[in-house]
């Protein structure tokens, strides 16, 4: 063991290899075998990064230090989880979810409703810049649809997530958008520009597989089923136009650049005021629903099933597991084994291919081991960015590169942050939706053809290339 007072090298990648292996070795078995929750092989994957790092000569204090930032830096996420678990429930209740459900039932065909359903939530997360807020709202409000046409949850939340994701990252507003170019000093209209050289076509392919797979499955759902869903809703809920201002409300704050906290507390206290006044509910109604979820019993099981979930409740072993992994991540990231790993797939960065394929597969793997989307996009970027540097390319292919191996293939991820608060939201996992959310992948694919084919890989004809100006 070397010695904790000299200053360390990078860990080998042998070593640095040994939590990866002994965590996917415990994911696959809890996952796959036994179908338990990831929570533990997470957590044996951090302690074994941790012994690990401290075998090789890394402190107590450094290993902590790598779990606490990590999981410091994201306490804004977690507080919006557990914000949006309130909203969830105080939503439901009020009505507002409820008559979203009742017009979509009744305007939307249901051979149209997958592309328009990704149409919708596009323009959304585009408008607002969230794509959690828009899964956790018009998501919600998707999934609700669908059970009363017949289509199946998983293809829902795929064109759910696909829409969500495409207009969170052509969003100016967007934390993450904004975040992978400052990175490497690129200009943020000129990244954004530059990705829709691969997500238009993404997004285009999405459209026309979900218009066949509507036409196909169109005939599952009956009329019948429709008209009992409605009648239900109409029977234990109170229709009132004033319902449609917290929605309204909570957009347009969004929109004025309002942070996400405040406008879905904004959201959160509209929604408690209308299930006071339009439904007739209690403030203990209230607080019980805010804190374990608004239930209800209409004597049908899927409607039962469908309007009772959210609150804090819901969302705990969200963050739980946020935390969980987050803390493998830090420890990976803070002790240099992340950056050996990483590292080592430098050698295979000769060709514009090949460099655009190792730097997707990258992020892809920092997206597993670290769950993180963030630490995705910033840790593969200082990596290869010297490397796009040589090849005289510009850093917007960079960084559109990590957008699609990293912030896209998040929510593909069960255990990722993303991907769990998908599940905790409307209640389907990313193994189950992950064939169909078709824009999160095939953007990934068509970012490494573009790559080999050198396809709107713009060249820079000084190696040396400064900064792009940030305005």
């Amino acid at each position: 063991m070397a010695s904790k007072n000299k200053k360390l090298s990078t860990p080998p990648l042998w070593l640095s290899l040994i939590p990866v292996i002994v965590t996917g070795i415990s994911l696959g078995l809890s996952v796959l075998v036994i179908d338990a929750e990831p929570h533990f092989s997470l957590f044996l994957g951090a302690a074994t990064a941790g012994l690990c790092a401290f075998w090789y000569g890394f402190s107590w204090k450094t290993i902590k230090e790598g779990f606490k930032h990590s999981i410091s830096r994201t306490i804004p996420s977690i507080i919006i989880l557990l914000i949006i678990g309130m909203l969830i429930a105080v939503w439901i209740a009020s009505g507002i979810v409820p008559v979203m459900m009742y017009f979509g039932l009744k305007f939307f065909v249901a051979r149209w409703f997958l592309p328009l359903i990704l149409l919708f939530c596009s323009l959304m997360a585009l408008i607002t810049g969230s794509s959690w807020s828009t899964i956790g709202t018009l998501g919600v409000v998707a999934i609700g649809v669908s059970e009363g046409l017949g289509i199946p949850p998983e293809i829902t939340a795929g064109a759910v997530v696909s829409g969500a994701f495409f207009g969170d990252k052509l969003s100016p507003m967007s934390d993450s958008t904004n975040l992978t170019p400052s990175v490497l000093g690129v200009n943020l209209y000129d990244h954004i520009k530059h990705m829709l050289y691969t997500t238009l076509p993404a997004l285009g392919i999405s459209l026309i597989a979900f218009t066949i797979i509507g036409l196909i499955i169109s005939g599952n759902g009956s009329s019948d089923e429709v008209s009992e869903y409605t009648e239900h809703i109409l029977t234990h809920f109170n229709f009132s136009v004033f319902l449609f201002i917290p929605t309204i409300a909570v957009i347009f704050l969004i929109i004025k650049k309002v942070p996400a906290i405040p406008s879905l507390i904004a959201g959160v206290i509209l929604g408690g005021l209308a299930f006071i006044v339009i439904q007739g509910g209690s403030i203990n109604e209230l607080f019980e629903a805010i804190h374990k979820g608004y239930s209800i019993d209409t004597g049908v099981e899927e409607m039962d099933v469908l309007f009772s979930r959210g609150g804090m409740e819901s969302m705990y072993n969200v963050v739980s597991l946020a935390m969980i992994s987050l803390a493998f991540g830090g420890i990976m990231d803070k002790t240099g084994m992340l950056h050996s790993i990483v590292l080592s797939l430098a050698n295979f960065v000769r060709s514009n291919g090949n460099l655009t394929l190792t730097v997707v597969c990258s992020s892809v793997l920092v997206n597993i081991f670290g769950a993180n989307q963030y630490l995705a996009v910033i840790l593969p970027g200082q990596m290869f960015e010297e490397c796009y540097r040589n090849n005289k390319l510009k850093l917007k292919n960079l960084t559109r590169t990590l957008e699609a191996g990293g912030t896209l293939t998040a929510p593909l991820i069960p255990w990722n942050s993303s991907g769990v608060f998908v599940y905790a939201t409307i209640g389907v996992s990313a193994a189950a939706y992950f064939p169909y959310a078709f824009l999160c992948w095939i953007t990934m694919l068509i970012a490494i053809f573009f790559g080999y084919a050198n396809i709107k890989m713009h060249k820079h004809e000084d190696i040396q290339e400064e900064p792009e100006d940030q305005q």
